[in-house]
């Protein structure tokens, strides 16, 4: 197999990962709660309370989760498919084992805990171990587990507010949900303008029918970076709970990357392993941190 493509397939999903969590955590600090009301009604877009109550109530829950994985990825001067088989435990751990050429070549293998990342690089037979305190002051950025969780099945990443309330609107069919106002957002989306220096913004677009999230926009003005997800194909799954099969990643950044999962049949609540040992010789691997400026 051609090195060049090899090394793609290996570096291409660790990077992907630190990238969603980096834009992940776009994001002023404080966190927005509260308590469920009355249920939404489909149309009823500007009702805010009642949308976020919505948007909670159908959260596609689960215990564990396993699924293989398609996955296509195309970036500035790369692209590539590989295989992901998925196991996941709610709130405790994600762990994926990452293939080419239909689980002939062994790329990487994945795990996440909410307070760990660990990947055994077997193309270059290293490994890396960080902490999410780590990882944060590594990529200037503020994510955590459930980030990582809500982004990969499709439920909502916990809204978040500094000087701006939470607003809902209607636009094209769906309901919204930001944490700038509309005027605003269109101002910064269409024309690419930022707004202050601190300004960021997340963005849920909502299906009104099925009452489940078809977009997610993070942007950070200040770094000019913004993450992208679309969810589409949605099946019930075995828990009759609806839940997406098409995911698509939109990054852009220093270097631009799109990634398209579809998910294959999905298995849930069954007893699962998360296992990931380091073959002998494998050289742990650091990542030099950035300079702090004070």
């Amino acid at each position: 197999m051609n090195r060049t493509r090899r090394s793609l397939s290996v570096r291409l999903l660790p990077g992907f990962c630190l990238l969603v969590l980096v834009f992940s955590g776009c994001h002023p600090r404080k966190k927005i709660t509260g308590a469920t009301t009355e249920s939404f009604r489909p149309g009823d877009c500007r009702n805010t309370q009642s949308l976020l109550d919505s948007m909670k109530t159908h959260q596609f829950r689960f215990e564990t989760l396993s699924s293989k994985l398609d996955c296509e990825a195309k970036g500035d001067s790369m692209k590539g498919n590989f295989e992901v088989t998925l196991r996941m435990k709610h709130d405790s751990a994600i762990w994926m084992n990452v293939t080419a050429l239909g689980g002939i070549i062994k790329v990487a293998r994945i795990l996440i805990t909410p307070d760990s990342v660990f990947m055994v690089n077997y193309h270059d037979e290293n490994f890396f171990r960080g902490d999410f305190s780590y990882i944060n002051r590594m990529l200037q950025s503020d994510f955590d587990f459930d980030m990582v969780q809500s982004i990969l099945i499709g439920n909502s990443v916990t809204f978040y507010e500094e000087n701006e309330k939470l607003h809902s609107y209607s636009e094209n069919g769906k309901c919204v949900l930001s944490t700038i106002r509309k005027r605003k957002l269109k101002r910064v989306v269409n024309r690419n303008r930022e707004l202050t220096k601190t300004d960021s913004a997340q963005t849920i677009w909502v299906d009104p029918l099925t009452q489940k999230i078809a977009r997610i926009l993070f942007n950070d003005f200040n770094t000019k970076r913004s993450f992208d997800a679309s969810y589409s194909e949605y099946d019930k799954a075995s828990n009759g709970m609806i839940v997406a099969n098409k995911v698509k990643f939109l990054i852009k950044a220093q270097k631009n990357l799109m990634l398209q999962m579809i998910y294959k049949k999905i298995n849930l609540n069954k007893q699962l392993e998360f296992p990931l040992t380091i073959p002998d010789g494998y050289v742990r691997i650091y990542i030099k941190e950035p300079n702090v400026e004070h």
